[in-house]
């Protein structure tokens, strides 16, 4: 249950800081989704030999003339070369005296002992590993720590590339008109070790395929497709949103919205909305709150604070307290210190279970939440979060849980965001330094 109530409260971060990433263009974010990406990994038992002044191509052009291959004509369909390839090849030797048309191709002394030199270096055996897109079959380099072995992935609630590159679960021998081999010998040649070099590839020993997981947002508007906007670790990944995004302008179908997946993407706006939490930020000094909007305000200090959050709220009930409780050890991880100051100045202002879950959230987080009372007839009831804004209103906090479905009252609210005010509050309300 943590983990899918973090996964949530991570959506809904990310929501905020996202909304309006393509708000130029009108665009709208309406979900938000667990998104893995497939990628192959390929260990091959490799042989490295130090580097010379040859290269691998080079020593296989003298090689070919000294086994007796003597016409530049036959040379090039040997070598199956591209013309430019070739004849770029051919002039570089050529030009460093290693060979000679006279008229058939013979080497030179200096070609005949620098391929004697190459066939003396020592040899050395050792594993490499590489990593492949899945979908385009080009090498890539990421980060594995998330990584999810296909075989071990039982959990289908999530949103899954439904073209695969190959077609099987396997690697085809061919990729892009490319031999697998010839993209693995270049992947790992790209390396670019200064001293060894790779000079074949013995075998493929393993092969399997994973999934990384990204974040995929979708935005629209009322006269576009949908856009979508790719994350790896919070941050856009403009090549997989890229990549992505052509797959779906052309009416391919790349994501599978399962039923379970649609269900925890319904989970994201059960109750508040996206858009509703991004507005937080931006609303102006004094704008009048109504009844039932001041519980996101509640949730909201909770799950984004950053150092204090500071209730003032004259009676503290466990219905309310443990709605919230998950949010509140959340906080605490996070380093926030917590400050309830509560009393009309009778013992039972704060309920027993109420107390018995703060105190325990006092020893484990190193007394980050506080709750005090001055035992005084204090009918206040204020929000502060982080300094930048607080609420007044006649709304209890801590007493009362805004839900809709019980007797309808009225409670009215201010938010605030003047620092001076927020000061004096908190010079009254908490004891830590102003």
């Amino acid at each position: 249950m943590n983990n899918i109530q973090n996964t949530i409260e991570y959506k809904e971060i990310l929501a905020r800081k996202y909304y309006e990433y393509y708000l130029d263009e009108k665009y709208e974010l309406y979900d938000i989704q667990e998104f893995y990406y497939p990628y192959f990994k390929i260990t091959c038992n490799c042989i490295f030999r130090e580097k010379t002044k040859l290269s691998i191509i080079e020593e296989i052009f003298l090689s070919a003339i000294k086994e007796g291959i003597n016409d530049l004509k036959e040379l090039k369909s040997f070598l199956a070369l591209d013309k430019e390839v070739f004849e770029e090849l051919a002039a570089r030797l050529h030009i460093d005296k290693l060979f000679v048309e006279t008229p058939i191709l013979t080497l030179t002394d200096a070609g005949i002992k620098v391929l004697n030199d190459s066939g003396i270096l020592t040899t050395q055996e050792d594993d490499k590993y590489v990593l492949l897109d899945a979908i385009l079959g080009t090498h890539v380099s990421i980060d594995m720590t998330d990584e999810r072995k296909k075989d071990k992935s039982k959990n289908k609630n999530n949103l899954r590339v439904q073209i695969p590159y190959p077609k099987t679960e396997t690697l085809d021998k061919n990729i892009n008109n490319k031999a697998l081999q010839t993209v693995l010998f270049e992947s790992i040649k790209s390396t670019n070790n200064k001293e060894k070099e790779i000079y074949e590839i013995k075998e493929i020993l393993d092969t399997y395929k994973f999934h990384k997981k990204y974040y995929a947002l979708f935005f629209k508007n009322e006269n576009n497709p949908k856009k979508v906007l790719i994350l790896n670790n919070g941050e856009p990944n403009d090549e997989l949103t890229n990549i992505v995004s052509d797959f779906e302008q052309k009416g391919k179908n790349l994501f599978d919205l399962s039923k379970l997946a649609k269900e925890e993407h319904d989970e994201l706006l059960k109750d508040k909305t996206i858009k509703e939490y991004s507005e937080i930020d931006n609303l102006n000094n004094g704008t009048q709150l109504s009844t039932y909007e001041h519980p996101k305000f509640f949730d909201y200090a909770f799950k984004y604070s950053k150092k204090e959050v500071v209730i003032v709220s004259p009676w503290i009930r466990w219905e309310v307290i443990k709605e919230k409780k998950v949010f509140i050890e959340n906080a605490l991880r996070r380093n926030v210190k917590i400050t309830f100051n509560y009393g009309m100045g009778k013992r039972e202002d704060l309920d027993l279970k109420s107390k018995k879950f703060f105190d325990e959230m006092r020893s484990k987080y190193n007394n980050l939440l506080v709750y005090t009372t001055r035992n005084e007839k204090d009918h206040s009831k204020i929000l502060i979060c982080d300094r930048d804004w607080m609420i007044t209103t006649s709304f209890n906090w801590t007493s009362f849980k805004g839900d809709k479905n019980r007797e309808e009252r009225k409670e009215k609210g201010t938010f605030l965001n003047d620092r001076s005010e927020i000061l004096k509050n908190i010079e009254e309300y908490s004891n830590a330094p102003i």
